[in-house]
């Protein structure tokens, strides 16, 4: 069995996973803190905009589930607050009533141009610090990453070790059985 210190280690410091997960992180607070006057967050910003680009048909929730590389569960909670806003609008299909489309709404354009200035001028420092070069190369590094994740055909997971048996209940003592009680006699 491996030592968890030297497991650790190791992950912290050669896994993806980490790695992309705190650059995601780190991005998405410099996202979020320059939308803030808009009261949107780079999350949202990125649902409107995958909308968006579907054009105005709509787009299927489990197409733009797809596209965003999210659960429905999760995406279904996240648009909520986005159509309560008035930001986006979920209707039935008119073929299918199982199936929702997501549209975007007159105010949601608006949104995503108010938005526009304020991640411009993000991206821009982004670029900057990173290098023109280095970001465009991360970006389509990025998207090579997640082709390669979401490729259908995925490896089977990992067996589980066995688990231990559990002991076995000790069986309870048998009930005593009921003692019949006489009836009562009606007094007369």
């Amino acid at each position: 069995m491996v030592d968890f210190a030297f497991a650790a280690r190791t992950i912290a410091s050669q896994c993806a996973l980490v790695r992309v997960r705190r650059a995601s992180r780190a991005l998405t607070r410099l996202y979020d803190e320059s939308l803030r006057p808009l009261g949107l967050q780079a999350t949202q910003l990125t649902m409107l905009v995958a909308v968006a680009t579907c054009g105005d048909e709509g787009v299927r929730l489990t197409a733009l589930a797809d596209g965003l590389v999210m659960d429905r569960t999760t995406l279904t909670r996240n648009l909520v607050p986005l159509e309560k806003a008035g930001l986006l609008r979920v209707a039935r299909a008119p073929d299918d009533a199982r199936v929702r489309l997501i549209f975007l709404t007159r105010q949601g354009e608006r949104a995503i141009e108010a938005a526009f200035p304020l991640w411009e001028q993000t991206q821009t420092h982004v670029r900057e610090q990173l290098g023109p070069g280095k970001a465009d190369a991360l970006r389509e590094e990025l998207g090579r990453v997640v082709e390669m994740a979401t490729r259908t055909e995925k490896k089977p997971a990992p067996e589980r070790p066995a688990r231990p048996a559990k002991p076995a209940r000790p069986a309870k003592p048998a009930r005593p059985a009921k003692l019949a009680r006489p009836g009562r006699r009606k007094a007369t």
